[in-house]
C-alpha cells in the first residue's frame, strides 16, 4: 500500500495537510474544499476558523467595544503592553476586518484596556523586528498590520486572557 502526502495553502490562510492512502487523501481534501466553500465562510479568515485562533468567538470573549473602541475585558499580569498590542491588533483584524489599524486607534485601545505605555512605537519596535507586525506611514498617519506569525503569538496571549475571563464567569 502506497502512502501519499498532500499539502494545500488556501489564499484565505487555511491550510490542509494529509498523509496516507490515496482514497483517504481524496476524501479529506474534498471535505476541506467543501468547508471552505460553505456559506458564510467566504474564504476569508474573519468568516470562520481557517486555523486555530481565527474564530471570532475567542476574540469576542476577551474584548469589548466601548465608544467605538475595542478594548480588553480583563488585564492580566501575564500579559504585558506589548502582547496586549498584538491581541488588540489581531482583534481589529479578525473582528472588524481591518488589515491596517492606525497607531492612534491602537494607542487609545491599549490605554482604555488599562495599560499605560508612553510611546507606542518604542513599545512595539521588537515586534516589528521579529516580523510579528508591519508598520507603514509615519507620525500621525502610521498604521500597523499583524502578520501570520503575529496572529499566532496574539492567539497565545488571547488564550491566557480567555482563561481569566472563563474563571470570572464561573
Amino acid at each position: 500500500m502506497e502512502n501519499y502526502k498532500l499539502r494545500i495553502k488556501h489564499p484565505s490562510g487555511a491550510e490542509f495537510e494529509a498523509e496516507g492512502p490515496l482514497d483517504f487523501i481524496i476524501s479529506e481534501k474534498r471535505g476541506f474544499m467543501e468547508e471552505l466553500a460553505a456559506p458564510g465562510r467566504g474564504g476569508t479568515p474573519a468568516a470562520g476558523p481557517a486555523a486555530p485562533g481565527l474564530e471570532p468567538g475567542l476574540w469576542q470573549t476577551i474584548t469589548a467595544t466601548k465608544a467605538g473602541l475595542l478594548q480588553l475585558r480583563n488585564k492580566s499580569p501575564e500579559i504585558g503592553p506589548e502582547d496586549a498590542f498584538l491581541v488588540l491588533t489581531a482583534a481589529y483584524h479578525l473582528l472588524e476586518n481591518r488589515l491596517e489599524t492606525s497607531a492612534i486607534t491602537l494607542s487609545k485601545a491599549i490605554k482604555a484596556s488599562g495599560y499605560a505605555p508612553e510611546r507606542l512605537d518604542r513599545l512595539i519596535a521588537r515586534h516589528i523586528r521579529e516580523g510579528l507586525i508591519t508598520a507603514s506611514g509615519s507620525k500621525r498617519s502610521r498604521t500597523y498590520t499583524i502578520t501570520r506569525k503575529g496572529l499566532e503569538k496574539a492567539w497565545t496571549a488571547a488564550m491566557k486572557l480567555k482563561t481569566i475571563a472563563d474563571s470570572r464567569s464561573q
